[in-house]
């Protein structure tokens, strides 16, 4: 497998050229189009993904270390057929609706300034991620570990303690309806 080390794509249209199956060090992807491609058994490591356009990207076999999306599009990405082993990933000002994370050891991710709208988290491990300004409309939490998990600065979430573990996480009080609507509970200020 061929390796690119500290090297910068900038404006690379992925659906005309073909995207190599390699090991990607400490690369930039800088507005990058990889709109419906299939990303397989590549390995980034310390890499750089902003202003990335990666709609319905599909990651099968790929392994993520130190890696970061800074204002990108990841709508309706499939990132639950990336390699667990060693999987670390941050995400800034990206938008996440649809996306696929179930099953994904996420485990102190950051989501800071995040759409996750419809985002599936199902059977994820979030423990002490942070959602820090992040929409999660509508986003599935089903038998998703979010201990320690912080919502304190996240909107629109929903989640059935009776179906998650959420010990330990952290909420607003102006996000508690979030928790208590399974139990039909309303809070009025």
């Amino acid at each position: 497998m061929e390796t690119f080390i500290d090297q910068t794509f900038e404006d690379v249209d992925f659906t005309k050229t073909p995207f190599q199956t390699a090991e990607y060090d400490n690369c930039h992807f800088k507005d990058c189009l990889f709109q419906d491609k299939h990303i397989s058994n590549c390995t980034f490591l310390e890499c750089h993904f902003s202003d990335c356009n990666l709609t319905n990207t599909q990651w099968g076999g790929t392994t993520f270390n130190s890696v970061e999306f800074e204002n990108c599009k990841l709508l309706g990405s499939d990132l639950s057929g990336c390699n667990p082993f060693m999987l670390q990933l941050r995400f800034r000002e990206s938008n996440l609706t649809l996306a696929i994370c179930s099953a994904l050891p996420l485990k102190g991710t950051s989501f800071l300034d995040c759409v996750l709208e419809q985002t599936d988290f199902t059977h994820a491990d979030l423990k002490k991620v942070r959602f820090e300004n992040c929409d999660l409309k509508n986003a599935i939490f089903d038998q998703t570990q979010l201990e320690g998990a912080d919502f304190t600065k996240a909107i629109n979430y929903e989640i059935d303690p009776t179906q998650n573990a959420i010990a330990g996480a952290l909420f607003s009080r102006d996000g508690l309806e979030g928790i208590l609507t399974t139990f039909g509970i309303k809070v009025i200020d």
